[in-house]
């Protein structure tokens, strides 16, 4: 009888312990959290920590209490704060998490591809062994590119001021191969597709390049700011260099609680690089986002603070994350992935949202429309994220924005956004704010073989946008 009684309290011991290790796990993990986020302000912390230490030591005395009653509170109450501890704990390092995998955009990605013609003897690239390939001296990378090729196979290098140049001499059989940007081979594929059709890739070289970051940081709570936000046309790693199909201009004030919206048409006829030729704005994506900051900046007479880049990938992962988004649709239309949108409120999940925002060519307004249902579902994004509904998908959002998107904003600047939307919640007012323009056709800096369909800017909106722009900063 007595060792079952020795063994009973052996056994009470144990729980104990084991309770009360838990709870200061739970309350350790809890607290290094949240002052390593610094979300809640610090006095508020303060004064959640000491309660919490009260309120445990309390509990540790009644777990270890001779009378049951006590114990079984003890218990209870226990397990009740290890378990929202936990609940909340998950949830600050998803967030810390999320914090230090954003991608950082000091790092671009080009992808180049060795090209030869479709019916050509070359199926792989050591078949070019001492053969002429076309190159394009001005291309920035292209001294790496060889570094890279030279490791696999010795060619004869041909230097030509532009890569449709190669391009012409490589349909002419003057060249055995020529190497080409994958934003090159896409604008050749919207272009000239007579040409593209008669071409193939043998090989590909990726190229990793620093970015500057040329912008200027301000405070994100106290002082207004721009951030540009490209869409890049493709799927997979967002640090890829491509063309910039979506252009937006989010002008925000956290003072006034404004945040203004400006869509800028892909074709806009615009000067990159400081460039004596102008081009479309979607090619200024082809020489890094530096390069579609300096044509907005130049358009609208505004200075961009931020950019945050996303491609067709991160569309899909957002809106799923967020389970589904809601928008108004002005038309009835089917897009090229058979999806057809009724007249009305639609609601889309991830693949829906992008086939909607994506389709110019079924829409009225072509690219204009695009533009205005491109706006709708970012309006409806952010509107979501701000709803209630978030709490319950808050950690399947941050994993779905990891590796989503790039940008220059930093990581202190984003925990000082979400610490003042904690504290004090800002009611956002949402505009937005359509450019257009007259089509026409002109040659372009980046394909300057023929004339390209591009959009010359209709001055009067312009003037417009910089003053709402203005109005919005001030």
């Amino acid at each position: 009888m007595e060792k079952v009684v020795k063994k009973s309290k052996r056994n009470k011991r144990k729980i104990n312990k084991i309770i009360t290790i838990l709870l200061l796990i739970a309350i350790l993990v809890f607290f290094s959290g949240l002052f390593y986020l610094n979300i809640l302000p610090l006095v508020t912390s303060i004064i959640i920590l000491l309660v919490t230490l009260f309120i445990s030591t309390i509990l540790v005395l009644f777990n270890f209490s001779r009378k049951k009653g006590f114990r079984i509170i003890g218990y209870f109450f226990s397990i009740v704060i290890i378990s929202v501890f936990t609940f909340v704990a998950v949830y600050l390092y998803n967030t810390i998490g999320f914090l230090f995998n954003v991608t950082s955009g000091n790092v671009a990605i080009k992808t180049y591809n060795v090209v030869v013609l479709n019916d050509s003897k070359y199926k792989d690239v050591k078949d070019l062994k001492n053969k002429d390939v076309g190159i394009n001296k001005n291309d920035e990378s292209i001294k790496k590119v060889k570094e890279k090729l030279n490791k696999k196979v010795k060619v004869k290098y041909q230097e030509y001021e532009d890569s449709n140049e190669t391009v012409e001499d490589l349909i002419n059989e003057k060249l055995d191969a020529t190497i080409l940007e994958d934003s090159e081979l896409a604008i050749l594929e919207e272009n000239n597709y007579e040409y593209f059709s008669k071409l193939k890739s043998i090989y590909k070289i990726e190229i990793k390049n620093s970015i500057k970051d040329l912008q200027d940081a301000v405070n994100i709570n106290k002082e207004p700011f721009n951030v540009f936000v490209s869409g890049i046309d493709t799927y997979g790693k967002i640090n890829a260099v491509s063309r910039s199909d979506v252009n937006i201009v989010l002008t925000v004030n956290p003072k006034t609680e404004k945040i203004l919206i400006t869509w800028i048409p892909r074709d806009y006829y615009v000067n990159i690089n400081n460039n004596s030729m102008k081009d479309k704005l979607t090619h200024a994506g082809i020489y890094g986002v530096n390069s579609s900051i300096y044509a907005l900046e130049h358009l609208l007479d505004i200075d961009i603070n931020y950019y945050v880049k996303v491609n067709f990938t991160s569309v899909i992962k957002i809106v799923d994350a967020l389970n589904g988004i809601t928008v108004y649709n002005d038309q009835t239309f089917t897009t090229n992935e058979k999806y057809t949108f009724r007249k009305g409120t639609v609601n889309l999940n991830g693949e829906k949202a992008l086939s909607f925002v994506r389709d110019r060519h079924h829409v009225s307004g072509g690219d204009i429309g695009r533009g205005k249902n491109q706006i709708k579902v970012l309006e409806a994004i952010i509107n979501k994220a701000r709803s209630k509904e978030i709490i319950t998908s808050y950690n399947k959002l941050l994993n779905s924005l990891s590796g989503a998107f790039v940008t220059n904003i930093s990581q202190n600047s984003m925990i000082a956004f979400i610490k003042k939307e904690i504290s004090n919640p800002r009611n956002w007012q949402i505009e937005s704010y359509t450019l257009d323009g007259k089509g026409a056709y002109d040659y372009t800096y980046s394909y300057r073989k023929n004339k390209l369909y591009v959009m010359i800017p209709d001055k009067e909106m312009v003037e417009t946008a910089k003053e709402k722009i203005n109005s919005v900063l001030e």
